[in-house]
């Protein structure tokens, strides 16, 4: 037997190991479902969040490494990060509603000016979310000072906060760590539909320096299975970056559906239209969701099927 066919065979038996060794962990996890009640959707997001290590994430890494690129920096878990993602959560699942709100917010912490804004006119659901997100804010220092004055006047009055983390809370953090958790959902739900363990690792924010040197910032990276996903995230001004993203996508060698701009107030038309023209998938904050969950479900189909197709027919 040749050298070459004895790699063969020792590849099949390393995938056949780790097969059975995913159909194991898959019989722990069921007979502990059985014993414990179902495994929802929500448990699983709950495991993976508690197993993530954001801090030594070795198959990013590697894949960084093997484009020529360091990490340089990468942000520390932060005790406020649990209410940080709470209301970012908050405000992107009703950003509609709010964007006003946000905008009046941005500008009075550049100016120190204070905010009044008016609901009278708005739906009553609208109206509801405006003040239940404008009291969580007051409840974590984000606003220095707030009040809402009833019918007939449906006035809002607040203040800002000159607090750091308010600041790059509402500067854009807002807008990376609710993606990071949609991304941790869709994880959670295409794990709970395949028999297999399924891999995840992420960072966000982490700076790192290019090959010719210069330096970069990554929204967030993220790891499903074998697949490598690229997420950028702008609130503002979108046409001076889409290029430059475009053709840092080809640096790190992914293709247009790995690739993704999500912007917060474009149309779903204008989305497609952008996405045809750069080679990367830009959604706005109502697809992001959809549109990574098609991915990443197509992703990990081909994945098991390449796996099925390697090992014997007695071992499938």
């Amino acid at each position: 037997m040749n050298n070459e066919r004895i790699e063969t065979l020792l590849e099949r038996i390393a995938l056949a190991l780790e097969r059975l060794a995913g159909q194991a962990y898959q019989r722990r996890m069921d007979a502990d479902a059985c014993q414990g009640g179902a495994d929802t959707k929500e448990n699983v997001l709950d495991s993976c969040c508690l197993n993530l290590s954001s801090s030594s994430p070795s198959i990013l890494e590697q894949f960084l490494n093997s484009k020529g690129i360091r990490i340089t920096t990468r942000p520390v878990d932060d005790a406020a990060d649990q209410v940080i993602d709470s209301l970012s959560l908050y405000l992107g699942e009703r950003y509609d509603a709010l964007a006003e709100l946000l905008g009046k917010i941005k500008r009075a912490m550049q100016t120190g000016m204070p905010i009044v804004a008016t609901l009278k006119g708005r739906p009553q659901q609208d109206v509801s979310s405006v003040c239940q997100f404008c009291t969580r804010l007051y409840e974590v220092a984000f606003l220095e000072q707030y009040q809402y004055f009833r019918s007939p006047s449906y006035l809002i009055k607040a203040k800002t906060t000159t607090l750091p983390k308010a600041q790059r809370f509402f500067s854009g953090q807002w807008l990376e760590r609710f993606i990071l958790q949609k991304t941790k959902a869709v994880y959670a739900q295409i794990r709970s539909e395949v028999n297999e363990e399924l891999k995840f690792e992420y960072l966000i924010n982490p700076q790192i320096t290019l090959p010719n040197g210069d330096d970069f910032e990554l929204d967030i990276l993220a790891a499903i299975g074998s697949f490598i996903y690229w997420i950028e995230a702008k609130s503002g001004d979108y046409q001076q970056h889409v290029a430059k993203y475009s053709k840092f996508a080809r640096l790190l060698g992914l293709n247009s559906v790995h690739s993704f701009i999500v912007l917060t107030d474009v149309p779903v038309n204008r989305c497609d239209a952008l996405s045809s023209l750069f080679s990367m998938i830009v959604c706005n904050l109502q697809t992001f969701e959809e549109k990574l969950m098609d991915v990443v479900r197509k992703d990990t189909a081909q994945q098991s099927a390449a796996l099925d197709g390697l090992l014997p027919a007695a071992e499938r």
